[in-house]
């Protein structure tokens, strides 16, 4: 049996094409899931009246999700730009952006080290686009770090190692 290692989850990146050496708070939500099809009723009855139902995979039931949180840091809106970027151009003041979805999905990758700084994970990433944006609070009396928070939804994600 081999040697099992537990992964600490402290020990982690995200990177996107063009977009790396960010100061990353977590990762999040990572989720997506089967849809099924069939199972919801019977699909015949068959001798001595028993149902028989057959649940079959139709896909995905919506694309794979992951939120990541940033640390907020002096002059770097890199993230900020790839969402406004993304967001149709066709709203009115915020959330309005330049309308280029198709020019800005990025590829990239999620990856978990050891102690020794040695890569043991990957999550690859294939044509994400920010989704969502939210900022922390601010208060006169907080004491924790300012962050961002994107909800990025991509075509695919698959983990390789």
């Amino acid at each position: 049996m081999p040697d099992l290692q537990p992964i600490t989850t402290s020990r982690f990146y995200v990177e996107f094409d063009g977009l790396s050496e960010k100061m990353l708070k977590s990762v999040q939500e990572v989720t997506f899931q089967g849809q099924v099809s069939g199972g919801e009723k019977p699909l015949m009855s068959t001798k001595s009246g028993k149902t028989l139902r057959q649940s079959t995979s139709t896909g995905f039931e919506e694309n794979p999700n992951i939120t990541i949180e940033i640390y907020l840091m002096e002059n770097d809106m890199d993230f900020y730009n790839w969402f406004q970027a993304a967001m149709p151009a066709s709203y009115s003041g915020a959330g309005s952006g330049d309308g280029k979805w198709a020019d800005n999905r990025k590829n990239g990758a999620i990856v978990a080290y050891d102690p020794g700084d040695n890569e043991i994970m990957r999550w690859e990433i294939k044509n994400g686009w920010l989704k969502s944006y939210k900022m922390s609070d601010f208060a006169a009396d907080g004491t924790e770090l300012a962050y961002e928070t994107y909800e990025i939804v991509c075509e695919d994600l698959k983990r390789v190692n």
